[in-house]
C-alpha cells in the first residue's frame, strides 16, 4: 500500500467515519464524490472506519471494500468501535455486570481486529447502567468504586479478545472531554492508560456558554497536556468535532488549541459532517463545505508555525487520578485569564512553583508534600477550595488561615499599598477568608462597604511561600476581575517563568521551552495587552516575519504592547 505523500509538516490528520458514514459509503458514487470534496480542503492521511455503534455492525465485505478504497488513494485505514447501545437514548451504554453484553463486545473487538491492525475506541467505553443486576452486584460499594472495577475487568477481556485474533493490533482508547468525572462512569485513567497500547484525547469544547457542559476553550489545550502527562509519548492525538457551535470560529479554535499542545495527530469527527449538504430553493442539493473549508484553512495556517515551537511549558497544576471536587474544571478558567498551565496526574516535585486546586485533597499525603515543597524553598499556590478542604487536617501547622462559610459581594479591589482602587464591571461573590494579621499578608484586597477581604494572600514558611487564591463562587467571574488585578495574579503564578501578560481576561498565553509563545484572543472585540519579559534588555520578534516588536523598560523587565484582533492568535519568539 502506498501512502499519501502530501500532508502537513508537524502533524497527521485523520477523519473518523462512523457507522452511519460507513453505511452511506455503500454507494461508490457518493464515496468517490465525498472523498474528492473533502480532499479539496483537507490533506488527511488516515481514516478510522467504524465497525460498530448503536447495535449496528457493519458488513465485513463492505468494510473491506471501503478500506481498499482509501488505501488505493494512499490513505491509511484503521478501525474504530463505539461501544454504545443507543447513543440517542441518554447514551445507553452496555451493562458490564451482564456477561452477555461483555461477550458481545468481545466478539465486536475480535471481529474488528481481524480487519484492521489499529483500532480506536470512541469515548463510550463507560457505563451509566443502574439496572437491577448492577444494583445487586454493586452491593454496598459506591457506584464509582464498582464501575472502576468492572470496566478494568472488561478492558482486559476485550484486549485479550482483540490480541487473540491479531497480536499486533494497536489498541487506542479515546478519553472524553469530561476529564474531571471519568471515574464516576468507570473510566479508570490510571489503570487503562497502562494496559491499552495508546490513549487519545477528546478536545471537543464546543460552545462554552450555550451547551450543558460549559467547557472553556482553553480545555482543548489543557486536556491534551494532561493526557500527555498521563502517558508520555503515547497520547496519540486530539479529537475535535464541529457540533454545538454558534460560530465557525469555535470549531477553528478547538483545532488550533489541540495543535498548540503539540498533538501528533488530530482526528476530525466525522466524515459525514464534513460533507453535509443543503438543499437549494430550486430543489437540488449542493455540498455545504464550510466545515471542511474551515478545518482545512485552520490546519494549513497552524502548520506554518508549529515547527518553530518547542515543547509546551506551563505552571504545574496537580490533579490526582479519580479526583473531583467543587473546583472541577477550574484550571480551564485560570488558563482563560492568561496563566499558562500544565495539568499533571502526579505531584510536581522538581518545579519551583505549583498550583493546587481542591482536587489535590484526593492525595492522602498532600499536606506532607506541601510542607516538604515549602521547606525546599518552593512556592505553593492553593485555592480557597483546597484551603477549606484541608482545614482541621493539619494545615494549621503551616498557616492558621480559615475559609469561613460567609460570602461577600465585591466590585472594588486594591493592592497591598492601597495605591489605587480598581473596579470590576459586575459584583463578584467570594468566600470570606480569616487570617492572622502580620503573619499572613494581603497581596490583593477586595473592598466592600468599608471592609476588606483577601483575594490573594501570602505567608512565608521556611524558605518557601504559600499563596492562597480566593476563587469566586462563579468561576466565570474571574473574567470580570480588573486587568490590574489579573496582572498581579499572573505575576504570582508565573513568578518562575520568563514571561507573563498584562491585559484583559480571555486572552490565553501558550509558552514553549525554546522562548516562543502564542497569544490567542477569545474576546469578541479587538484588544490590547502587554507581553512582559523578565530582563530589561529583552527583545521580542514576530515568529514568522521576524519583525522586532518595540517595548519599554521598567523595574527589571520589559513590556511589549500588542494589539490582537478578536478570535485571532499571534506568535512570537523572545530573547531574555
Amino acid at each position: 500500500m502506498s501512502t499519501r505523500e502530501e500532508g502537513y509538516r508537524s502533524f497527521g490528520v485523520a477523519i473518523y467515519c462512523n457507522v452511519y458514514d460507513v453505511l452511506r459509503m455503500a454507494d461508490p458514487v457518493w464515496l468517490e464524490k465525498s472523498f474528492n470534496e473533502i480532499s479539496r480542503f483537507i490533506k488527511f492521511n488516515k481514516v478510522y472506519i467504524e465497525t460498530f455503534r448503536d447495535m449496528i455492525l457493519a458488513d465485513k465485505e463492505e468494510l473491506l471494500r471501503i478500506k481498499a478504497f482509501f488505501e488505493d488513494k494512499g490513505i491509511r485505514a484503521s478501525g474504530g468501535i463505539c461501544p454504545v447501545m443507543n447513543e440517542r437514548e441518554w447514551m445507553q451504554t452496555f451493562c458490564y455486570s451482564n456477561p452477555e453484553h461483555v461477550e458481545k463486545l468481545k466478539e465486536i473487538f475480535a471481529y474488528t481486529a481481524g480487519l484492521f491492525d489499529e483500532i480506536i475506541i470512541d469515548d463510550f467505553f463507560f457505563t451509566n447502567c443502574k439496572c437491577e443486576t448492577c444494583i445487586r452486584e454493586k452491593g454496598e460499594e459506591s457506584w464509582t468504586s464498582y464501575r472502576l472495577k468492572i470496566l478494568v475487568r472488561a478492558a482486559k477481556e476485550i484486549i485479550k479478545a482483540a490480541k487473540g485474533v491479531n497480536p499486533k493490533v494497536n489498541l487506542i482508547i479515546k478519553y472524553p472531554n469530561w476529564y474531571e468525572h471519568y471515574q464516576f462512569l468507570g473510566y479508570n485513567l490510571d489503570v487503562e492508560s497502562k494496559i491499552f497500547d495508546m490513549i487519545y484525547t477528546g478536545t471537543e469544547t464546543r460552545d462554552p456558554e450555550h451547551t450543558y457542559q460549559h467547557l472553556q476553550p482553553y480545555q482543548s489545550y489543557l486536556i491534551m497536556r494532561y493526557l500527555e502527562n498521563v502517558k508520555p509519548g503515547k497520547n496519540y492525538g486530539g479529537w475535535v468535532d464541529p457540533f454545538a457551535r454558534r460560530v465557525m470560529d469555535i470549531y477553528a479554535q478547538q483545532i488550533r488549541l489541540t495543535l498548540f499542545a503539540k498533538a501528533r495527530e488530530i482526528t476530525l469527527f466525522c466524515y459525514g459532517a464534513l460533507v453535509r449538504s443543503i438543499r437549494e430553493n430550486c430543489g437540488p442539493e449542493r455540498a455545504l463545505s464550510t466545515v471542511a473549508h474551515t478545518a482545512g484553512n485552520t490546519l494549513e495556517d497552524v502548520d506554518t508555525i508549529l515547527h518553530h515551537l518547542g515543547q509546551p511549558l506551563g505552571v504545574p497544576c496537580y490533579k490526582p487520578y479519580h479526583s473531583s471536587s467543587s473546583e472541577d474544571f477550574l484550571p480551564n478558567y485560570i488558563g482563560m485569564i492568561g496563566v499558562p498551565l500544565d495539568l499533571r496526574p502526579d505531584f510536581p516535585c522538581n518545579e519551583k512553583t505549583i498550583l493546587l486546586t481542591e482536587n489535590a485533597k484526593f492525595d492522602d499525603g498532600i499536606l506532607r508534600k506541601i510542607k516538604e515543597y515549602l521547606l525546599r524553598g518552593g512556592n505553593v499556590i492553593i485555592t480557597s477550595g483546597l484551603l477549606k478542604a484541608l482545614q482541621g487536617m493539619g494545615l494549621s501547622s503551616i498557616v492558621e488561615v480559615e475559609c469561613t462559610d460567609k460570602r461577600v459581594l465585591v466590585n472594588e479591589f486594591s493592592d497591598f499599598m492601597f495605591s489605587e482602587i480598581y473596579h470590576s464591571d459586575t459584583s463578584i461573590l467570594i468566600p470570606q477568608i480569616r487570617y492572622p494579621t502580620n503573619d499572613v499578608w494581603e497581596i490583593i484586597t477586595c473592598l466592600s462597604r468599608g471592609n476588606g477581604y483577601p483575594l490573594l494572600l501570602s505567608s512565608r514558611y521556611a524558605g518557601g511561600t504559600l499563596y492562597i487564591l480566593t476563587i469566586p463562587d462563579n468561576f466565570g467571574d474571574l473574567y470580570h476581575l480588573p486587568k490590574e488585578v489579573l496582572a498581579e495574579i499572573r505575576r504570582t503564578l508565573s513568578r518562575d517563568m520568563k514571561i507573563y501578560i498584562e491585559g484583559p481576561s480571555r486572552i490565553c498565553l501558550f509558552t514553549y521551552d525554546n522562548n516562543t509563545l502564542i497569544l490567542e484572543s477569545f474576546l469578541p472585540h479587538p484588544s490590547r495587552c502587554n507581553i512582559v519579559v523578565k530582563g530589561e534588555d529583552a527583545e521580542l520578534y514576530e515568529l514568522i516575519s521576524d519583525k522586532e516588536v518595540e517595548g519599554f523598560r521598567r523595574r527589571g523587565e520589559k513590556a511589549f504592547p500588542i494589539f490582537i484582533e478578536p478570535h485571532q492568535y499571534r506568535a512570537y519568539r523572545f530573547q531574555a
